[in-house]
């Protein structure tokens, strides 16, 4: 399912570059990234606890006040950041699209971005839980209604922003699995909620008989009675707060940099694009204002159509990530520290060799896909494709080295590799947007990811994840895309090989694979 809504998605986003011209396809690429980007900073990063803290909290029969909680505060954020976009619009249509649009596209906006938090909460919830093949369910329902939805709005003549009313109307859509699930399952955790505390209460007063029985001093019960009750009792609040709040304030320096690191660029060529001075000649300041916003957004739309393919790779290590966490933290909580080192260094080494040879066989079809499906008429989205793909998996391998750091509880070290690439990334593209224009602000973004992942690896090291000579060679393995396909098609069989040579890399392979599979190797 995850693989065929990618490829859903990819139809969808080939066939918007087809249905709208290129300013559109910058407005909607601005206001969907706004959407998807914005909305974990502005939640405080009180969801994202979920994934990490859902098995902490089960194991202490605590989930059910847990879950409520995160919910009140998601909510509350949720309705603070709506009022001010309902307040002022106009301010944050000049942020989102660089002009004042109409108010009730910005209320639009405002509304997929409820529609888009509930999805990720039940979705986030569900991954938590290890329902993974639910969450795929959601995410398939998700990709594919909003593909019909928003082209048939398109087929018959609807605007750019009945497409945000569409993505709203999908992402709710996709919810109703995951409320289904949760609904069902909610008495057996309150159930189990309830047995574990009784369970403990047996077992302290078990280990009260005992301690009676060994002549054990006052003292050392009531420590270890309040030792069991603070493991099993209710949640208290203030404790949740302080247990959480670290994880939850490094996780929101990470969107928060991280989604800036992520728009810097379009909002860098949306704002700072140079117009060619014969263009200028005799025009008065309102008329070039006029003109460089045009400009800008058609080259956002350039510069999207060259991520399409990018994103769905992106999208699918998002994903793995969403996914891996829960199994991380399970492993963490169990002492299993070598088990976590191993996962996340076999799925790094998967995603590099994967998304390689995707990547290589995307640019041998990129001159079809953009000469015939997109009518020719997104020249420098092929052109720029190549350092697309190289930084995207180059992200993608970053988005899956998180997951140990976030486990490890060592955020803030993704925080500043974040802010390291953002630097990088804006005075990039301040030295080289004016001088080359669009490609320079992809050269400037290829390097920027590149210092980033250098960063998280850095980091990884630090905290007890060593970097072995397999990892460095596929962190370089995707830069082999820059040279040509074949060269990275080559490359990825070269790798392979010597990973199976390997004899403990390719047990694990083995051991993954289903039992027919196996049977016939």
């Amino acid at each position: 399912m995850t693989v065929l809504g990618r490829g859903i998605g990819f139809i969808r986003g080939m066939a918007f570059c087809r249905l709208m011209d290129d300013t559109d396809v910058g407005r909607w690429s601005m206001a969907f990234g706004f959407i998807t980007l914005i909305t974990p900073v502005m939640l405080l990063g009180i969801p994202g606890v979920l994934p990490k803290f859902t098995e902490y909290f089960r194991l202490r029969g605590q989930l059910p006040s847990f879950v409520r909680r995160i919910a009140i505060g998601t909510l509350a954020c949720t309705g603070v950041f709506v009022a001010a976009m309902f307040f002022t619009p106009s301010w944050f249509g000049y942020f989102i699209f660089l002009k004042a649009e109409s108010a009730s596209l910005i209320y639009s906006v405002a509304t997929a971005m409820v529609g888009m938090i509930i999805y990720n909460f039940v979705s986030d919830l569900n991954a938590s839980l290890r329902q993974v093949r639910l969450v795929s369910l959601m995410q398939f329902i998700h990709g594919v209604g909003f593909t019909v939805l928003s082209l048939v709005w398109l087929v018959s003549g609807g605007d750019f922003q009945g497409l945000v009313w569409m993505f709203t109307a999908a992402s709710l859509i996709a919810t109703l699995p995951g409320f289904a699930s949760l609904i069902t399952n909610w008495v057996a955790v309150t159930t189990s909620h309830k047995i574990e505390n009784q369970s403990a209460e047996l077992t302290r007063s078990a280990d009260t008989q005992n301690t009676n029985s060994n002549n054990e001093s006052p003292c050392e019960k009531d420590s270890h009675d309040s030792d069991v009750a603070d493991e099993t009792g209710p949640l208290d609040l203030a404790g949740m707060i302080r247990r959480l709040a670290p994880y939850a304030l490094a996780l929101w320096m990470v969107n928060l940099i991280g989604n800036m690191f992520e728009l810097s660029d379009r909002y860098m060529i949306l704002h700072f694009l140079p117009v060619p001075s014969d263009l200028t000649n005799g025009l008065s300041l309102a008329s070039i204002a006029s003109l460089r916003e045009t400009m800008g957004q058609a080259a956002v739309g350039q510069y999207h159509s060259g991520r399409i393919i990018p994103m769905v790779l992106l999208s699918v290590a998002t994903m793995i990530a969403g996914v891996l966490v829960p199994y991380l933290s399970a492993d963490w909580e169990a002492k299993k520290f070598a088990a976590v080192r191993t996962r996340v260094g076999d799925t790094l080494l998967a995603v590099s060799l994967i998304f390689t040879l995707g990547s290589a066989f995307a640019i041998l079809i990129g001159p079809y896909v953009f000469g015939t499906l997109l009518q020719g008429r997104y020249t420098d989205g092929l052109r720029l494709m190549p350092m697309a793909l190289c930084f995207y998996t180059w992200a993608a391998l970053v988005s899956i080295g998180q997951c140990y750091l976030l486990t490890a509880e060592k955020g803030r070290s993704i925080a500043i590799a974040m802010f390291g690439g953002l630097v990088a990334n804006i005075v990039l593209n301040g030295i080289l947007l004016p001088q080359f224009g669009l490609t320079g602000a992809v050269i400037a973004t290829l390097c920027s990811h590149c210092i980033v992942m250098l960063g998280i690896w850095s980091a990884m090291v630090i905290y007890g994840c060593p970097i072995t000579k397999t990892w460095i060679g596929l962190s370089i393995l995707p830069a082999s895309l820059l040279v040509s396909p074949w060269m990275a098609m080559i490359a990825v069989c070269v790798g392979v090989v010597l990973i199976w040579r390997d004899d403990a890399q390719r047990e694990r392979i083995v051991e993954a694979l289903p039992a027919k599979v196996r049977a016939f190797i």
